[in-house]
């Protein structure tokens, strides 16, 4: 069952947008959620310093820290007029990833929030920067803000498959709804729920009988889509608004940015199941492959 009693706020710049504190914020006083600013650090040194001595070393280290520690205690402190609960903490680590990932196993956050910054379309998935090794390897729920701030009534789509059964993708949808569900009532939004489904094209259809059918078989085709949708929501939540409920023609990294901006989504909540290393080289989860063309936050989920 989904829950959000504590949060860990990644802060990966040295002045972090208000966008990224404002978001924790609003979360935390509205589901009465902690909220733990963390702050990663590390500091190579040329090899013309070799000859220092490792207590010295570990002195500028803790000094670094020690810097760190007291910029988070200073926005903490800014905040600090709101009802939340907010505290800090610092870690040493090369990569990014790592001290999230080590944080995130020690405090078990319900919630990471991390601001991610726009990424070429290919390259990102040739370099791997941390923002994409955060999403792969983080099991937590993890809110991938980008700089637009919510309004004050907000918009969220939850996205899943109906058609996935007895599977980690059935569960992960049943995850999503939850999830979505809690984030809506939360931040008093209006929650939609999107399922996109790819058709048989016509030019692949070699019956002429079934060619001399096909607008029918289209209709059919979307027609249990959205009955099986239905069931599926209704079985989750039987006061669902059926009006929300949103069933389209295409593939989902192309049909949900649309969707996004045509509805004006201020978040996204959808799963992330592993894939092979080649699929993930090539073709990026569907996660990957939407981040980059969404305006909006996404909540990434694994089962």
């Amino acid at each position: 069952m989904a829950k959000l009693s504590k949060m860990l706020v990644n802060m990966t710049t040295e002045e972090p947008t208000d966008s990224l504190l404002d978001k924790a914020i609003r979360v935390s006083e509205c589901a009465n959620t902690s909220i733990e600013l963390f702050k990663c650090g590390y500091q190579s040194y040329p090899s013309s310093m070799s000859m220092i001595s490792p207590a010295m070393l570990d002195n500028l280290q803790h000094q670094r820290m020690r810097a760190m520690e007291k910029v988070l205690d200073q926005i903490a402190s800014s905040y600090r007029h709101h009802s939340c609960e907010i505290t800090t903490d610092v870690a040493w680590a090369k990569y990014i990833t790592d001290g999230v990932l080590t944080k995130a196993k020690r405090f078990q956050p319900d919630l990471i929030l991390h601001e991610v910054a726009e990424h070429p379309h290919l390259l990102h998935r040739l370099l791997a920067p941390q923002d994409w090794l955060l999403l792969r390897e983080a099991q937590t729920p993890l809110l991938l803000c980008k700089e637009q701030p919510w309004p004050e009534h907000m918009r969220i789509v939850a996205a899943i498959d109906p058609f996935h059964a007895h599977d980690k993708a059935a569960e992960i949808d049943l995850k999503i709804l939850q999830y979505a569900q809690v984030m809506a009532k939360s931040l008093g939004a209006e929650l939609h729920i999107l399922h996109t489904f790819a058709s048989i094209p016509q030019s692949a259809i070699f019956d002429d009988t079934v060619i001399g059918d096909f607008e029918s078989m289209h209709l059919r085709i979307k027609a249990e889509h959205e009955a099986r949708l239905k069931e599926v929501v209704l079985s989750f939540d039987p006061s669902f608004d059926l009006s929300l409920l949103h069933v389209v023609e295409g593939e989902i990294h192309r049909k949900l940015p649309e969707f996004v901006r045509e509805k004006s989504i201020n978040m996204v909540v959808m799963g992330s199941l592993a894939r092979g290393m080649i699929d993930r080289l090539l073709l990026g989860s569907s996660v990957e492959r939407v981040l980059d063309a969404v305006p909006c936050d996404i909540l990434v989920l694994k089962p």
